[in-house]
């Protein structure tokens, strides 16, 4: 009896998964590079020839500073979903005005993503720019588009944009951690594009196979108790 709700379970499983045709995949990594040319046109820094980009405008709308980062050289090479990191870890930053340098990290929290039928969902709310002595947050305000093209099952072409207007209380500072008055009102554009590495996942039909190879260990392990009950153990 429970060797057949075993396998009842296992094959109700399997049919729903099959069944359900929705295609998702967690993001294992993000590359910040120029990728105009390689993914036929889906997408490039309108101001940057490169990955990343960051504007600032001050309250008067008008542009103060922009600049362009990516990934390469840094030390991770790459920005690593579920983990927080450092400045230098995934970009060497930015430079701000043409002179001031500026870090960018996630140390507000590790960024996270997938890839649900097609469409990419993206949370770096916790990313963060050191500039001059502050830390100021660079999170999307619930408005973050992407858009992806596939290279292979475990690759995508991806680009990511979204604004950030700067709150009071939210720029800290990085020696005390204090918050400080400046550039409240201010708005920060993002754009993020390069190569999305995804976490491979099994088929459907890899997930019923798997259901089924349990419900044959569960019957062997119910037949070998019986095998091995008191009754039949040599005196």
């Amino acid at each position: 009896m429970t060797h057949m709700k075993i396998t009842l379970t296992s094959m109700a499983l399997g049919c729903f998964i099959a069944s359900t045709g929705v295609q998702a995949a967690s993001i294992q990594s993000m590359t910040i590079e120029e990728i105009g040319v390689g993914s036929g046109g889906l997408g490039t820094s309108t101001l940057q020839s490169v990955g990343g980009e960051a504007t600032i405008y001050n309250n008067n709308n008008a542009l103060f500073a922009n600049s362009g980062f990516v990934s390469a050289g840094s030390v991770d090479g790459k920005i690593i979903m579920g983990i927080e990191q450092a400045n230098d870890a995934f970009t060497l930053g930015v430079v701000l005005l043409n002179t001031y340098p500026g870090d960018i990290n996630s140390l507000r929290g590790a960024p996270r993503g997938s890839i649900i039928n097609g469409v990419m969902n993206l949370d770096i709310s916790g990313f963060t720019t050191e500039y001059l002595g502050n830390s100021y947050s660079i999170s999307p305000d619930n408005n973050m588009t992407t858009s992806i093209s596939m290279i292979d099952a475990n690759h995508y072409y991806y680009t990511a944009d979204w604004t950030h207007l700067i709150k009071n209380g939210e720029v800290l500072s990085i020696s005390t951690g204090d918050p400080v008055n400046l550039f409240n009102g201010w708005l920060m554009t993002g754009h993020l594009e390069g190569i999305a590495t995804l976490t491979p996942v099994p088929e459907a039909e890899t997930y019923a196979m798997m259901l089924a190879g349990l419900s044959l260990v569960g019957f062997m392990a119910k037949r070998r108790r019986k095998q091995l009950s008191p009754k039949q153990v040599p005196q």
